[in-house]
């Protein structure tokens, strides 16, 4: 499934016409640092609700010129409360505010990753993780940090059918933005940068099959063993829960699936 991300200085967006060109997800930018809202966000954001594309919001991370929690609490005024469908909000750090010191960078992430976490809870009652959104030469400089393997991760890897994944992952991601500032997108006046969702099908191994299996154990889809193999035994777990919530029973967890049972 594939999808665009935007921001204001990439011009109008006109969302019925994104999503009649086949673009079923699509992210916005709401803030920057501290202080910078995005002046189309809160038109995109009601727009692409309306529209019917599956709507995601980002947070360009200055972990270095201004306070992590702060920037996390106008992130989350500007948003809103996370309605049922949407997608988790995004971390984009790709700049060190010019500090050498990649652990203050680390640890400025985990404080603004901390105030989201919390919040989504209180608001939700979900143990929503945000996306994390970065490119693969910006996140080896800092070090490859362990820590953030359990959260989705948005990789930037421009030209390439198959992203190169920084070790924190583990080889596995949620998203590939394969292409970024494309004139002509269908429904964009400016640029557009191209994304595809990694869907995850039979035969699939790792951490993500993991966690899907953990999400059809705790409805009550699948009793076999969680040890990340995507067997016919979790396909057909799949199938049942599409069918049970009106979606293409064809056993492939796209983003549609995903975030339905993310949001159980």
């Amino acid at each position: 499934m594939f999808g665009i991300d935007v921001a204001y200085q990439d011009g109008r967006v006109d969302w019925t016409s994104v999503k009649n060109s086949g673009k079923t997800f699509a992210f916005v930018k709401a803030t920057e640092g501290a202080t910078v809202k995005d002046p189309a966000f809160a038109h995109h954001w009601q727009t692409m609700k309306a529209t019917g594309i599956i709507r995601g919001a980002y947070h360009f991370f200055h972990p270095h010129t201004s306070d992590p929690v702060v920037q996390a609490q106008e992130f989350l005024t500007t948003i809103g409360k996370l309605e049922p469908g949407d997608l988790p909000p995004v971390l984009d750090i790709e700049v060190t505010d010019h500090t050498s010191n990649a652990t203050a960078v680390v640890d400025a992430a985990k404080r603004w990753l901390a105030k989201i976490e919390e919040t989504l809870l209180q608001q939700t009652g979900k143990a929503i993780k945000p996306i994390i959104y970065t490119y693969p030469n910006f996140w080896n400089k800092l070090g490859n940090p362990s820590d953030f393997g359990s959260y989705p991760l948005w990789i930037a890897h421009y030209d390439q059918p198959q992203p190169n994944v920084p070790s924190t992952w583990h080889g596995e991601y949620f998203i590939h933005q394969y292409k970024g500032d494309v004139s002509g997108v269908t429904g964009v006046s400016g640029k557009a940068d191209l994304n595809r969702f990694n869907q995850l099908e039979k035969g699939d191994v790792g951490l993500r099959v993991k966690q899907l299996q953990q999400q059809l154990t705790d409805i009550g889809l699948y009793t076999d063993e969680i040890d990340g193999k995507f067997s016919t035994v979790v396909e057909e777990a799949v199938i049942s829960f599409q069918s049970s919530k009106g979606l293409q029973a064809d056993g492939i967890v796209g983003i549609k699936t995903w975030l339905s049972l993310l949001w159980i």
